[in-house]
């Protein structure tokens, strides 16, 4: 008695797999994605902690340094503490390069991206440094594009923003002072993921970096991906 499959029956089983596969294979490439984009976004983070601590050690804290242009606060507190690649001035960039809002509007305002000094790390993290006062205090921003240029350039997908902070260090943006707050900020996970504030995570995306931090450095599957 012949005991092995069928054309037929082959053909079927192919195409069931093939379904499946097609049905599985998107989940499974997006939650790969997540998860390599936390896990970046949480080294880029130990990374610029570890710097702020040695330009501290050598410049005093930060509530002392000098909030002056992009080009030289990166040139005495930033450049010294990275292993920077390559550097670009406002204006050099590509004309077509800009960073995007969750809605998918062109945000390069916020955080002074256009006017602010733009770097490349050696493992090829871009970081946008952007020195400010709010309230009196130091609050310099800092944009991070962890996969470099390459796209989507989107807040809460590959760019995320931060805070040089003098009493906190470096924290996610909308953990403490910020533009158009009068007060340091505490706010709740849900104050960052849907609260009221235009720039929450599931509006323009700039304070997802506070989300997945306060979820212990995963995306979860409420956020908006």
């Amino acid at each position: 008695m012949n005991s092995g499959f069928t054309l037929a029956e082959t053909l079927v089983t192919i195409g069931i797999i093939g379904i499946i596969s097609a049905l599985t294979l998107p989940s499974l490439i997006q939650n790969h994605q997540k998860k390599q984009t936390a896990v970046k976004l949480k080294h880029t983070y130990s990374l610029m902690m570890q710097a702020l601590k040695m330009a501290e050690n050598d410049l005093g804290n930060t509530d002392s340094w000098e909030v002056t242009n992009s080009k030289t606060f990166c040139d005495t507190y930033i450049k010294p503490y990275y292993k920077v690649i390559k550097e670009y001035n406002p204006g050099e960039l590509p004309s077509d390069t800009h960073i995007y809002c969750n809605n998918g509007g062109i945000c390069d305002s916020f955080g002074n991206f256009t006017s602010a000094q733009k770097l490349i790390l050696s493992n090829g993290v871009f970081i946008a440094p952007y020195p400010l006062s709010v309230q009196e205090y130091n609050a310099t921003t800092i944009i991070v594009d962890i996969n470099g240029l390459k796209r989507p350039n989107r807040y809460g997908r590959d760019v995320f923003m931060f805070n040089i902070d003098a009493k906190k260090g470096v924290i996610p943006y909308g953990l403490g002072y910020i533009a158009g707050q009068s007060e340091d900020r505490i706010p709740s996970r849900n104050d960052l993921m849907n609260g009221g504030d235009w720039r929450a995570c599931k509006k323009q995306g700039l304070f997802c970096a506070g989300v997945i931090m306060l979820d212990g450095w995963e995306i979860t599957p409420d956020y908006p991906w």
